[in-house]
């Protein structure tokens, strides 16, 4: 990829609208909405998008099968945010998240999956 300020640029501000959007509809229609926003292809979409126009189909395809697996994962880091948040506090709860998210990615890599 070659990287230009005007490339970085459109990035970053793509990447940034996708979480604006995401946290506007949180305030307009409450945290489980703009969660589910957050956490909807769209975020996926908006980087396979990307990596389209700066990569070609090739390697948007091969993310995509990247975006796949690591979605598996997402299901389990959420489910362990969701129950540790009130437990261990964020901090906490990012921590355990994380862990699981990365033992769910060594799983699948030693299975063969990635």
């Amino acid at each position: 990829m070659k990287l230009s300020v005007r490339s970085i640029t459109f990035d970053f501000l793509f990447g940034g609208a996708i979480v604006v959007g995401a946290l506007l509809v949180a305030s307009l229609l409450g945290p489980t909405a703009g969660g589910i926003l957050a956490g909807a292809p769209i975020r996926a979409s908006g980087v396979i998008f990307l990596e389209y126009l700066h990569e070609g189909v090739d390697k948007a395809t091969e993310l995509t099968r990247g975006v796949l697996f690591a979605m598996i994962a997402n299901v389990f880091f959420a489910v362990v945010l969701y129950l540790s948040i009130p437990k261990f506090g964020l901090g906490g709860g990012f921590l355990a998240a994380s862990a699981v998210f990365i033992a769910v990615i060594a799983v699948m890599k030693l299975m063969g999956l990635l």
